[in-house]
């Protein structure tokens, strides 16, 4: 595991340097750069496969060939052998030299043969060509930059800031997170930055740029497996790709949050014969709502791992925002990225490695928004007469931030009643309705909303159109972007089994059916699961890995809100509309909305605009280190 950066064209070793000295975090083991007559590489590196001999920047037999790259490539034993039968000879055991044998075997097309995560560059010297790759589900992140003649590449944002990119705020992009609490597609919140999407590649020849698309996630539901022969398949392409994350020369430990994906991956690794330490995170008493150590402790409890739970509380969150703000380089729209970055510490103090349930939701849908899609037939019909008062009554409620989300999710869901699904559904996806995102920002355009409401029509039918967004965009530039930000400010590797691109691919051909059931989320992989784990912590009522953020804002961390978000500071900021943050904030402390989610946006969006764009807030606190 490792953080990449470098360029072609006008660039130096000592910026490639700096330009990796930023993100050392990523990789403390070891820095490596090279210089070429055109190009430049650089890494920093995380040491875990061939611990000795898999330093970068590495090349082929000739150094015609080389390459840095960040992440895992599972399958690489078996690459290996079929290179080495075709006559190529290895000096290393890491994964990172079959890359570029790899190659040199077939071209462009080793990318389809991969099997892992990763974030590539690759100079082909003898025909001065870049080559940059995102793997297939977007697990790790590559950002690049085009100057005159030439091109800037990192893993990091920060990388191409240190190597001199212009801070300049993409208004579109600040709307699209605004709408949604993350980026999708190229845009990131940079005008000049952009980012690889999951599955594509560019490269870099003769001054000129060319994306291509190796892989996409493309649901085409196949009718040929009775569902009693899907659940046995997917039990053992589960196990597969459990095998193949738990391939490291250093120890790897697992998440567990005590749900049903965390739960699942442990009781896998059991069975593999792994002697698994496991690793929680809760609150104290005050935001028991919010937490899951108990069920996690039972599973622990019925597999026989070591386990440890780490109890959180408000200051640990606020002393932490400038280090998630810097480590994020963009606005971020999770709360428990804190969460999620103490946990992370607290796991790499023991362990370099750990795996994560991250996937399961949108894969096997398992979100409450899922299981809304079904009561959709028995509402969809009612008149707009009955509709409207429904909408106004239950609009009266208040919401709760002890960790009961029912009313809020009732008037999300009360709020589409006489809607299509499709908008029904992107509506859920909103983070801030367009009503409130108008007053906020000064900017209509909204290139993500438009991103979304094309993947869900150009799909054949409401479900596939579902997974196609949650897959293409939600899982790669939400959920995957914080894991890898958080777990790599920590220097901890975290992978994803359920992530693993055949097990993608096998879910994405399943009959709709075979993933919801009624109002059973993820049907099938519970199906598998109860293969090894009790029912009770199987079907158990779906709490999720949530933050107490919105109780904090109101008790312990109301000073702060309050000085942060004051109009004098958002009109100096010049980003957002003072009276619409003021709207919100009142709306929230008052208890009228639970806007837990939208306030930790827009304090996530001015902060990075003040420190970022602006530099109006010291670097010295916030060092991502």
């Amino acid at each position: 595991m490792c953080g990449i950066a470098g360029g072609v064209g006008r660039i130096d070793e000592p910026t490639v340097r700096r330009m990796c000295d930023v993100m050392v975090h990523r990789g403390p083991d070891h820095t490596g750069v090279r210089t070429f007559d055109e190009a430049v590489l650089g890494m920093v590196r995380l040491s875990i496969i061939d611990l000795t001999g898999g330093d970068q920047p590495m090349a082929n037999e000739d150094e015609s060939v080389w390459l840095v790259f960040n992440g895992e490539i599972y399958n690489f034993e078996e690459l290996r052998a079929a290179l080495q039968a075709s006559g190529h000879t290895f000096r290393t055991r890491s994964d990172t030299e079959v890359i570029v044998h790899a190659y040199e075997e077939y071209g462009d097309d080793f990318l389809m043969r991969l099997r892992g995560m990763f974030a590539i560059a690759l100079w082909d010297r003898p025909r001065k060509r870049l080559l940059l790759a995102r793997d297939r589900l977007g697990e790790k992140p590559l950002y690049f930059t085009q100057t005159d003649g030439g091109i800037r590449f990192g893993s990091e944002i920060k990388c191409l800031l240190e190597a001199g990119v212009q801070r300049e705020a993409n208004l579109d992009a600040v709307s699209s997170f605004l709408a949604l609490g993350y980026i999708p597609g190229t845009q990131t919140a940079y005008r000049h930055i952009n980012k690889l999407n999951p599955g594509e590649y560019i490269t870099f020849e003769q001054g000129q740029v060319e994306r291509k698309t190796y892989w996409q996630f493309t649901p085409r539901v196949r009718s040929d497996l009775t569902f009693d022969q899907a659940v046995d398949q997917l039990d053992s392409l589960l196990v597969e790709a459990v095998r193949y994350c738990m391939k490291s020369d250093v120890e790897v430990a697992a998440f567990l949050s005590g749900g049903v994906d965390s739960s699942l991956i442990v009781a896998l690794m059991k069975k593999l014969g792994a002697d698994v330490r496991t690793y929680s995170v809760g609150y104290g008493a005050e935001a028991a709502g919010f937490n899951e150590l108990s069920y996690a402790k039972r599973v622990a409890e019925h597999l026989g791992t070591k386990h440890k739970e780490l109890i959180l509380d408000a200051s640990s969150n606020l002393e932490l925002l400038p280090k998630i703000a810097a480590h994020y380089d963009e606005p971020n729209g999770e709360p428990t990225s804190m969460l999620v970055y103490l946990l992370c510490q607290f796991v790499a103090s023991d362990v370099k490695v750990a795996m994560g349930g991250t996937g399961g939701d949108e894969l096997f849908q398992g979100y409450p928004r899922h299981s809304a899609l079904s009561l959709l037939r028995y509402t969809r019909l009612m008149p707009d007469v009955l509709a409207a008062p429904v909408r106004w009554l239950v609009e009266q409620g208040s919401d709760s931030t002890d960790g009961n989300r029912f009313m809020k999710r009732l008037k999300r869901f009360s709020a589409t009643l006489g809607q299509t699904p499709e908008d029904s559904y992107v509506s859920w996806l909103q983070l801030i309705r367009p009503e409130l995102r108008e007053q906020l920002l000064d900017h209509a355009a909204c290139p993500g909303n438009d991103t979304i409401h094309a993947r869900m029509r150009s799909a054949p039918d409401l479900m596939s159109g579902v997974m196609s967004v949650d897959v293409g965009g939600y899982l790669p530039e939400y959920q995957l972007t914080y894991m890898d930000r958080m777990s790599m400010g920590t220097s901890l590797e975290v992978r994803s089994p359920l992530c693993d691109y055949r097990v993608a691919e096998f879910a994405a051909s399943l009959p709709h059916a075979y993933r919801l059931r009624g109002s059973r989320t993820k049907h099938i992989l519970k199906e598998v699961a109860l293969r090894y784990l009790p029912a009770d912590i199987v079907d158990r009522k779906k709490v999720g890995f949530d933050s107490p953020i919105g109780h904090w804002f109101k008790h312990e961390l109301r000073p702060f809100v309050d000085d942060f978000l004051r109009p004098e500071a958002v009109a100096e900021s010049g980003l957002l509309s003072p009276d619409g943050v003021s709207r919100l904030v009142s709306e929230h402390l008052s208890g009228r909305q639970d806007y837990s989610m939208q306030l930790w946006s827009v304090i996530s969006l001015e902060f990075w605009h003040r420190r970022f764009i602006r530099g109006s807030l010291p670097q010295a606190a916030d060092q991502a280190a």
